[in-house]
């Protein structure tokens, strides 16, 4: 594994989200503008060519109304925090990750009153630039994106289910076989 650069404290990180500004989400160019901004400032020698995948995230329509913020917009208010700006951080990676960001977890609007969600986000996003919250080692940062992932438990959960399926299978065959032997014993005596 390699060394994770530290990032902001998770109690830090669960403040800024907490503090996401209600209302009318940006979309389109107002959002294209944003992350344009976002990335000049994580990295100043950004250049043009890396910023054009940005123009195919998806921005939305600017008359749909959007009034929730996504997985997409709460990763970049997190990364709008000065905190950030200290960091090493490369604009491929921020938008790799942006790009990705709705298929990261299991709802694409995260209830941010709710802690668990919170933390999956946060450690998502830190994951994602290759950071870990301060104060923890990379493994400790690494155990405890698995504990919160959503998609992990979906995973575990859909392989818990198999699991228990190929079991009820054995268990089946197990008794038909054993039901087969007694019969046959059966007409043998």
């Amino acid at each position: 594994m390699s060394n994770l650069q530290s990032g902001p404290s998770m109690h830090y990180l669960h403040q800024r989200l907490l503090a996401y500004p209600a209302g009318q989400a940006p979309a389109g160019q107002s959002l294209i503008a944003l992350l344009n901004d976002l990335l000049v400032r994580l990295e100043p020698a950004v250049t043009t060519a890396t910023l054009l995948p940005i123009y195919s995230l998806p921005l939305w329509d600017e008359h749909e109304g959007h009034d929730r913020a996504d997985t997409l917009l709460l990763m970049v208010w997190l990364l709008a925090d000065d905190a950030f700006c200290e960091l090493t951080l490369y604009a491929d990676e921020i938008i790799s990750l942006l790009a990705s960001s709705n298929q990261l977890m299991d709802t694409t609007h995260p209830n941010l009153d709710d802690e668990d969600q919170r933390e999956e986000l946060i450690r998502l996003t830190l994951n994602g630039l290759r950071l870990k919250p301060q104060n923890e080692t990379n493994q400790q940062a690494q155990d405890r994106l698995l504990m919160v992932s959503s998609s992990e438990r979906a995973r575990v959960v859909a392989a818990s289910r198999a699991a228990e399926e190929r079991a009820e299978a054995i268990r089946k065959a197990l008794a038909e076989k054993r039901a087969r032997e007694a019969a046959d014993k059966y007409t043998r005596e």
